[in-house]
């Protein structure tokens, strides 16, 4: 049973999955306006498997499937790719465990985590264990298909070196702020001289907010600069990457919240 969210019940609306997975009702986006990407699908599934890698294919992405996690691994090993789309349930263990395991190895591959585990402890499990999104089953595809053109397009910005970068020269440099220390060519933080492990968009938004003390950014302009998206279906997770990087901030300096509230207004970082 592929597990498709039906949001419409007519027959024009993209985003509605076909149960056929050889007949694809989603119109999608046309690959040349997304970025395209080597991407690898974790899951013991293989109707789903299917459908995620056609509805991939629409927006331009290449694609390759291992239904376990020893197969995923021994992907991992011989080929490059720019996104992993993993599941949890499999045959021989948690997805969780390979998302773990990159990250231990300072491995930062996006890692979008597509499960039937819909808990909220699950959710933060999954995106505290290094997973840079979770998307719960069933599903809808164009908000699949947006989540993969976000991740895929902040890898990309990441990624530019510095004559494509600009005037970003700048804002690589290392900061230290109240004894706080964001090295981003390290992806290191530190307070007080303890480490504080991060994932990618954790890091990122961090060191987004920091660079400017003090101003308050609506959770729209964070999705625009740190998502780089636009997509009003991510302002959930603004918060809840906001409640984590907070409490691991917290947790390393009880006496400084450096991430604070606007209420009704977003966010700010403060470094007195």
């Amino acid at each position: 049973m592929t597990a498709i969210k039906n949001t419409s019940n007519t027959a024009t609306d993209n985003t509605v999955l076909h149960s056929d997975a050889s007949k694809p009702r989603s119109k999608g986006i046309a690959p040349s306006t997304v970025e395209r990407g080597q991407i690898l699908i974790v899951e013991d599934d293989n109707d789903l498997a299917e459908l995620v890698a056609i509805h991939l294919s629409l927006q331009g992405h290449h694609t390759r499937r291992a239904a376990s996690l020893a197969q995923a691994q021994l992907h991992l090993a011989h080929h490059h790719y720019d996104l992993v789309i993993l599941d949890r349930g499999l045959d021989d263990g948690d997805g969780i465990t390979l998302c773990q395991s990159l990250r231990n190895k300072q491995n930062w591959l996006p890692i979008l985590m597509l499960t039937a585990r819909d808990s909220e402890i699950d959710k933060v499990a999954g995106l505290e264990a290094g997973a840079d999104d979770y998307l719960t089953k069933p599903f809808s595809v164009l908000e699949f298909q947006a989540r993969v053109r976000t991740i895929l397009r902040r890898r990309t910005h990441d990624q530019m070196n510095p004559e494509q970068a600009g005037n970003q020269n700048q804002a690589a440099a290392t900061l230290a702020l109240g004894g706080l220390v964001i090295n981003p060519e390290l992806h290191h933080v530190e307070i007080n001289h303890h480490a504080v492990q991060l994932t990618a968009t954790e890091f990122t938004l961090l060191y987004f907010l920091a660079q400017k003390p003090g101003r308050v950014y609506s959770k729209e302009e964070l999705l625009q600069q740190v998502w780089q998206t636009d997509f009003s279906g991510y302002q959930h997770t603004v918060c809840s990457t906001v409640n984590r990087l907070r409490t691991k901030l917290e947790h390393a300096n009880p006496n400084h919240p450096f991430i604070h509230t606007v209420w009704g207004v977003g966010y700010k970082f403060d470094a007195a």
